[in-house]
Parts: C-alpha cells; structure tokens; sequence
C-alpha cells in the first residue's frame, strides 16, 4: 500500500509514534513541505493509494487533480472539514474521505476563554502601557453573572460552554440544529440568534457555509452592546471586516479578540486592526498547541488504520 504525506509544511509527524505506525502500514513516501507546484505535487503523489493531508496545505480540488491520481482510494484529511477535497468526484471514484473531528476542541475552546478575560479585564490597554513604563489604571469587567452567546455548538462550542460556566457566567447558545435538550446537556440555553447577538460577550464558533457566511452583518454588529465583547476564533468570513472595523474604532462595541483574519492571511502590516488599541490579535494559532498536535496526527493514522481494518471511522460524504 502506497501511502503519502505530500504537504507536512508545519512538520508534525518527524519524531512521532504516528510516523512509525504509518511506516508500518506500507510503503510511506513523507514531504516535510508543501509542493512548489502542481507537476511537483503530482509526482509526489503519483502511484499514491492512501494521501494524508495535513491542515489544508493541498487543495484536491483543483481542475482534475483527483483523476490523475487513478489508484487513490483513500484520503485522510488532517481537519474538521474536507475544505480542500472535490466531494462530489470523490464520491464518484468511491474514494474515502475522512476528517478529524475534535482534535483541536480543547485548543481553540482554551484560547476563545484566553481571549475573552484578556478583554474583560483590559489587557489591551494594560499591557503596552506597562511595557511603556506606566502604572495604568482601568476598571476590568467581572465575567461572573455576565452572558456569553455561542454561535456554533459543536466540539468546541461544547467545550467553551463548560469553561464558562465554571466562570460562573450563563451561556446562550445557538446553531442551525439547536435544540433546547441538546443546550441542556451542557448547561447552556438555547436561544435565538438575536438574543446571542445581544449577550455581554459573543464568541464566533461556526463552519462557513452559504448559510453563515457573513452572519455577522453590520447591522447584527450595530445591534451588540456597546459593552459587548467579540471573540472570533470560528472564520473571518463568518463577520463583516470592515463594519467590525468600524464599530471598533468608534466604540460601538467595547473590544475585539481575532484570531482568524478576511480577506488573506497572514495579517497584512498595515491592516487597521492592528493599530486598534481595544483588540487582541492572535495570527491564527488557536488549534497551535501541542496537545491539538497530538491528537490531529493520531487520529489522521487512525483513521487510515481502521479503514485497512474494513471499520472504516470519521468518514464524510459532503462538501464543505
């Protein structure tokens, strides 16, 4: 079985238990880096049987990517989602497409909460300040009592619930497929969108689709509290930059933690958000930690692991 890893750009697996167990499972051909273009990505993959793809470094759906590749049968996406994956032709070829649901929920859960007591008790005004030799003085907020609305209930949503609540705060949440039993489960309330919009902070969680692309529209933004708080560590997409912009540097809303940026990334030097002093930007580290790691490369080679063993796990079947 040939098996490759064509695009470990951020060197995951060198050193790892994970390497040693996909070595074993066949002939393992591993690139440490992404391809310089496609012929080189093709003669990476040529003869490929399994491909392991690690967090969105190859995009299998570029014009015919997928039927070059004549003896793939398999494609283990190291990722919440097949984002790069042409679903519909892999579903033609009868190729498996798995994912790896969860692996960074702790991560990204930690670092939303990070990033919400950073905000309430004012470290992007405390901190620069203390750097500059001063002794600043600013009233935090008390996270206790307050209100967070989730948009997006899943793994990490879940997770973050739980943190808050053991903050003591009261959690509203929403998604497509929210139930009032499925918020109980983890302590939380449903509640509508509007009512999410409208909590003391609002933490952005979701996948984009067609659906929630944008959902976070200039007017939604107009209707936060100018008290309120938004961390977005979900998608930019997910938020109107230039209206969140806006209402940032005229105090419509008291601050911001951003850790997923539209339209490009990485961050350019001269975006406006940098030079906002009620935010906190992060460069889209959130899954970055070692535990995230971890469980990403374990369960990609899981993953390839039960497929061989005819218990194929984590398999989808849609685009998105």
């Amino acid at each position: 079985m040939r098996i490759v890893i064509p695009d470990d750009g951020d060197r995951l697996f060198p050193g790892t238990p994970a390497l040693e167990r996909l070595q074993r499972l066949g002939a393992l051909s591993y690139h440490p880096d992404t391809a310089p273009g496609r012929e080189a990505l093709l003669g990476r993959l040529e003869g490929a049987e399994i491909i392991l793809t690690t967090r969105y470094k190859t995009d299998f759906k570029t014009a015919g990517l997928l039927d070059r590749l004549p003896a793939l049968r398999m494609i283990s996406v190291m990722g919440t989602r097949p984002r790069t994956v042409d679903m519909k032709r892999a579903n033609e070829r009868g190729i498996t497409v798995t994912i790896t649901p969860g692996a960074s929920a702790p991560s990204v859960a930690e670092h939303t909460l990070m990033l919400l007591l950073a905000l309430a008790k004012q470290m992007p005004f405390m901190m620069p300040a203390m750097r500059e030799g001063a002794w600043p003085r600013r009233s935090g907020v008390e996270v206790a009592g307050k209100t967070l609305g989730v948009l997006g209930f899943g793994n990490i949503g879940k997770a973050l619930c739980r943190m808050a609540l053991a903050l003591g705060m009261r959690v509203l949440a929403w998604s497509k497929h929210m139930t009032p039993a499925r918020a109980a489960v983890e302590g939380a309330e449903a509640a509508t969108l509007e009512a999410c919009i409208g909590a003391d902070f609002l933490a952005l969680l979701l996948h984009v689709t067609p659906e929630t692309r944008g959902i976070l529209s200039r007017e939604r933004i107009a209707r936060m509290k100018p008290t309120a708080y938004l961390i977005n560590t979900g998608r930019a997409a997910l938020v109107d930059m230039e209206a969140l912009c806006e209402a940032l540097r005229q105090g419509k809303i008291a601050g911001a933690g951003l850790d997923v940026f539209e339209p490009a990334e990485p961050l350019p030097p001269d975006s406006p958000f940098r030079a906002l002093g009620n935010v906190i930007l992060t460069p889209h580290s959130a899954w970055d930690t070692e535990g995230s790691q971890r469980r990403f490369v374990n369960l990609t080679v899981d993953n390839i692991e039960a497929w061989l063993r005819g218990r194929p796990q984590n398999v989808v079947t849609e685009d998105a």
